[in-house]
């Protein structure tokens, strides 16, 4: 199946609340699994978080990485709103997470590079992905972390919606179809490869990991 785009921005006040109060801790929670089984316990004291969304993976990784401070990025307002009330529900983290809202590719973001760069599920909303794996390459120095998880694009439609069923059945119907178009925008392992090689970046690794998604890990 040929890729459906989405929307870059989840913009909207009521398919930010969906995302924010939907119970997502099984499937983050897999992230910082994923991170630590090929990272080991390392020390990351500068992390870049791309496309944060409402913080949730955000702070789950500032749990996990103690000695970290994080800039968590985002570029839609109604997201961050959210996350910065998870963030003031764990005033251990304030000092250690800072939110900014701009849009990517973004001359907002300070000109630096950190330790580990990541983001998480959302490259398939990018139109052009060069922009994404640009700003990683821009803000990675030699020896930063890059680690990125996303979905993968269904073989059709239906296949999507099926796959909603099974997931997400119980869910607000804006995410339930949100969902279904991720999985429509989404990119295959091989797309994904030839990105990475177009941004001078195919020393990371391409990993299908179950049935709906991509992991593209690696140090640069």
């Amino acid at each position: 199946m040929e890729r459906i785009l989405e929307p870059e921005l989840m913009d909207d006040p009521e398919q930010a609340e969906a995302y924010a109060v939907a119970d997502f801790a099984e499937s983050h929670q897999l992230r910082v699994t994923w991170f630590r089984e090929r990272f080991g316990p390392i020390s990351c004291e500068t992390v870049l978080d791309l496309a944060c969304g409402s913080g949730d993976m955000t702070l789950r990784f500032a749990r996990a990485l103690p000695e970290s401070r994080t800039l968590a990025v985002d570029g839609s307002q109604a997201m961050l709103d959210f996350a910065a009330r998870l963030l003031k529900a764990e005033p251990e983290l304030l000092p250690r997470v800072q939110l900014l809202c701009t849009f990517l590719p973004s001359d907002s973001l300070p000109a630096q590079t950190y330790d580990l760069v990541m983001c998480h599920s959302a490259l398939h909303h990018f139109h052009d992905p060069q922009v994404l794996w640009n700003t990683i390459r821009a803000h990675a120095r030699t020896g930063s972390i890059v680690f990125v998880s996303d979905l993968r694009r269904v073989s059709s439609v239906e296949q999507a919606q099926q796959i909603v069923q099974e997931r997400a059945a119980n869910e607000h119907p804006a995410l339930q179809r949100d969902f279904a178009a991720s999985l429509c925008a989404a990119f295959t392992a091989d797309e994904v490869q030839t990105q990475l090689d177009v941004a001078g970046l195919s020393q990371l690794s391409v990993q299908e990991i179950g049935d709906i998604y991509l992991l593209i890990y690696g140090v640069v």
